[in-house]
């Protein structure tokens, strides 16, 4: 009898696990900015300079550069890198007010997206602060101006994990997704020390011209990926902090519009590479409790197929509501994720290890995975 009870106990004792490392999580403060309407066609720019890398993005860079135009504060310049776009992305960018750069040839030894930043950095007003964003985000009314508060009080680089939004039930599987990718940057765990070498979210990262300058810019992680993760390390090692924040309320995203493949590709191209930057505390961590969730996935098939004892089915029922309660506290950090998607979180999970372990394969088979027509790894 008390053999039976080991998975539907360890899943239930491993539960607790995911606040180790999200247990203190930290949102980006709004900094209100009452505008009246007769003061609305003067209103103050901040000393932020925006920079959006942007390769086919027409579908997104509207609502991106329509939600900035509407801000209380306004962002001293706007400059879209359009790094070889096919599509309408650099006109429609440059009709609602942006500075359109075109890219420069790829050179070797470098990636898209560093190359992109590293353009619009140094085309940038060198007083300001350099905001990177990506095209799918769209900012709400005080964002900027949140973002000038944090840069007038605080020191160092900061970013921001723009909270999901979805709309179509297939961008529910990002779940996990969205969650791990707060947990790996390791700036939210349970004690202090856990942020003092935190990654950075590569979506939203602002940093100081003069900071930028000394860390060698993007040149310093031209050929990397995951350039957050490297580009955290070089800022640490010239001990640089580096502050994260969630950004419910202030900074959104909606990732993956166009269908499933977008996702399953998207997901896919970083998410193993991830892991490989995440310390080994961490891993850990979320291995326990991703471990939890799959011994309750166990108990509840080995209980609907077979007849157990009553004690063993409400040990897996109490396992199933625990985890199920959590999912939906831990999911509402990172997203606009259902009630039911937490509910039903074995089909989200199991979607997320058959794409991550789908991932692995393919990186130590050597295949190569490409990303809007260039090869990623």
């Amino acid at each position: 009898m008390v053999a039976l009870l080991v998975l539907p106990g360890l899943a239930i004792l491993l539960a607790p696990a995911i606040w180790l490392i999200l247990g203190r999580p930290r949102f980006l403060p709004i900094a209100k900015v009452e505008i009246s309407s007769e003061e609305a066609s003067d209103r103050l720019s901040s000393s932020i300079s925006i920079i959006i890398p942007a390769r086919n993005e027409q579908s997104n860079i509207v609502n991106l550069l329509e939600s900035i135009n509407k801000q209380t504060l306004l962002a001293a310049e706007v400059i879209v890198v359009d790094d070889h776009s096919s599509d309408k992305t650099a006109s429609i960018a440059s009709s609602l007010g942006a500075r359109v750069i075109s890219s420069d040839s790829l050179p070797d030894g470098w990636m898209g997206k560093p190359w992109a930043c590293q353009q619009g950095a140094e085309s940038a007003d060198q007083r300001n602060w350099l905001l990177f964003l990506d095209a799918d985000l769209t900012l709400e009314a005080e964002a900027i101006a949140s973002l000038q508060k944090l840069a007038n009080t605080s020191h160092g680089v900061h970013s921001v994990c723009p909270y999901h939004k979805t709309k179509k039930p297939y961008e529910q599987l990002s779940a996990f997704f969205n969650v791990l990718m707060l947990a790996g940057v390791n700036a939210f765990g349970s004690r202090q020390s856990s942020s003092e070498q935190s990654a950075l979210f590569g979506q939203c990262m602002m940093i100081s011209a003069e900071q930028y300058q000394q860390v060698n810019g993007h040149n310093a992680v031209k050929n990397k990926t995951l350039e957050n993760f490297h580009l955290a390390k070089e800022l640490h090692r010239l001990n640089i902090s580096c502050s994260c924040y969630l950004g419910k309320g202030v900074i959104n995203m909606r990732m993956f519009p166009t269908g499933l493949r977008e996702l399953w590709q998207s997901w896919k191209k970083g998410f193993s590479g991830a892991a490989s930057h995440t310390s080994g505390n961490t891993l850990f961590i979320s291995s326990l409790w991703i471990t939890g969730m799959m011994f309750t996935i166990v108990c509840l098939i080995v209980l609907l197929s077979t007849q157990y004892s009553s004690l063993f089915a409400i040990f897996t029922t109490a396992a199933y509501i625990i985890h199920s309660l959590q999912c939906f506290i831990i999911f509402k950090l990172a997203g606009q994720f259902s009630l039911w998607n937490a509910l039903l979180f074995p089909i989200s999970l199991l979607f997320y290890q058959v794409l991550f372990f789908s991932s692995v394969i393919d990186k130590k088979r050597g295949k190569s995975t490409h990303w809007k027509g260039r090869k990623i790894h």
